[in-house]
């Protein structure tokens, strides 16, 4: 059963990159619009059809990608019972936050293109502003459980020996994948202007299946 759920983790992360790049793959001549600099000047011209398709990839890579990490806490729960029924509870509470976060980040600029065909740029940004600081608390404190919290938490198991896997394990994780892909982003090279780092964490989130494999 470990072994299942893991692989399905692994696809499911993959998946998730596929719905993160059909989003967020701009280009180089993409540039930040707005106040908040929210706004993606490519929103414009991108296919609606990117944002449905990344949102019907997003419903299935969310469940399949909390499997591996269910997997690696059904290894965890060997050892420490509690802990691993506790990070398995706040991970797929943070799951259903990640999918809310994807599917608000489709809608953005769905609503831009819609409201930029009959009105002016300043009705979209107070629009797109206005909607964004409502969900704000729940966008943040979601995807910290998602992305932030567990990763620490793997991290340290893994430092500490509590998971009995190599100490470079300790990157696998959707937040040292965020990091690498940030900075790949910060070489200012063209080629890295949008991937790895608008995918990244969802390839970390994959890596869970993989360290629950390294498990067996």
């Amino acid at each position: 059963m470990i072994k299942v759920f893991a692989i399905i983790g692994i696809i499911g992360g993959m998946l998730c990159a596929v719905a993160d790049l059909l989003l967020d793959l701009k280009g180089d001549d993409n540039q930040k619009l707005g106040k908040m600099k929210m706004i993606d000047s490519k929103w414009k011209v991108m296919s609606h059809g990117r944002f449905v398709w990344s949102d019907i990839l997003a419903m299935f890579a969310v469940p399949m990608y909390s499997c591996g990490f269910v997997a690696l806490m059904m290894q965890l729960y060997k050892v420490k019972v509690e802990l691993a029924m506790g990070m398995t509870i706040m991970f797929l509470c943070g799951a259903m936050g990640g999918f809310m976060i994807h599917t608000f980040l489709c809608m953005m600029p769905t609503i831009y293109q819609k409201i930029i065909e009959k009105a002016d740029f300043e009705i979209a940004e107070d629009v797109i502003e206005g909607v964004f600081r409502q969900i704000y608390v729940p966008f943040f404190v979601l995807y910290s459980m998602l992305v932030i919290v567990p990763a620490f938490i793997v991290m340290g198991l893994i430092a500490f020996g509590i998971l009995e896997l190599p100490l470079w394990c300790i990157i696998l994780n959707p937040l040292c994948f965020q990091l690498i892909g940030l900075l790949f982003r910060a070489t200012g090279l063209k080629i890295f202007v949008d991937a790895p780092s608008c995918c990244a964490a969802s390839l970390g989130l994959a890596m869970y299946g993989v360290l629950a494999l390294m498990l067996i």
